[in-house]
């Protein structure tokens, strides 16, 4: 079921990731200079400095300076500047986070490049797919591991006496409808406060009617079986 329900998402990624790839990446990467390191030392093929701006808000995104005017983020709205030494990037509200070009004998980033990095997003959602399925597959079982003991604390008030791969088989059927419900809406891209809660309940209230119905079961088969025993065979 894992393997089917995430091939529409991964679909929908990959019609995303190829629209990107085929809309946007061409303005913003024919914006980009030429990016050339030298024994650790950085050069371009624009005017130092040279400021890549939003063109919808006009704020600034990236900044390229090896004349010095710009040697830090502050005062700016820019996320990443390149000096000819330094990379500088904000990670987050509070990170920023720099790295020296020292290390860096000899690279080039061109335009061709980039594509051909871009590329790669073609074949990602395959790869994504291959790693997601089983981490996913870990985590429904976990999952599943903690409410069969939700699933014990039912059976001790039904007054049943399943053992606990019992339990844990009809935890896993019972967390499947909200799953799939959860897919389908993942799918329209429907959203939600308290839908989380609602998978929780949708769970719990279809494992509690998994163990009074194998319960109830359990009960008829003993009145058959009780019945029997009282038949003509036994004096009855």
């Amino acid at each position: 079921m894992l393997l089917l329900l995430w091939i529409p998402a991964m679909v929908k990624m990959q019609i995303q990731i190829s629209n990107s790839i085929t809309n946007d990446l061409p303005s913003f990467v024919e914006k980009l200079p030429v990016v050339t390191i030298k024994n650790g030392v950085a050069s371009f093929d624009k005017p130092s400095p040279y400021i890549i701006r939003d063109d919808e808000t006009g704020k600034d995104i990236m900044i390229f300076d090896t004349s010095g005017k710009y040697t830090s983020l502050e005062g700016t709205d820019a996320k990443i500047l390149l000096t000819d030494t330094r990379f500088v990037y904000i990670k987050d509200n509070v990170e920023t986070r720099e790295y020296s070009l020292s290390k860096i004998d000899d690279f080039t980033l061109t335009h061709e490049k980039i594509y051909s990095w871009a590329a790669i997003g073609n074949v990602l959602c395959i790869l994504l797919y291959i790693i997601i399925v089983p981490a996913i597959l870990a985590y429904r079982a976990f999952q599943a591991l903690i409410y069969s003991l939700i699933g014990l604390i039912i059976q001790s008030i039904l007054q049943t006496k399943y053992t606990f791969q019992t339990i844990f088989r009809l935890t896993i059927l019972a967390i499947t409808p909200a799953f799939v419900l959860n897919k389908i809406l993942d799918l329209f891209g429907i959203d939600f406060t308290g839908w989380t809660f609602i998978c929780l309940v949708i769970s719990i209230a279809y494992l509690d009617f998994g163990i009074k119905a194998t319960k109830d079961d359990d009960d008829d088969t003993a009145k058959a079986l009780s019945s029997s025993e009282l038949g003509p065979d036994n004096g009855s």
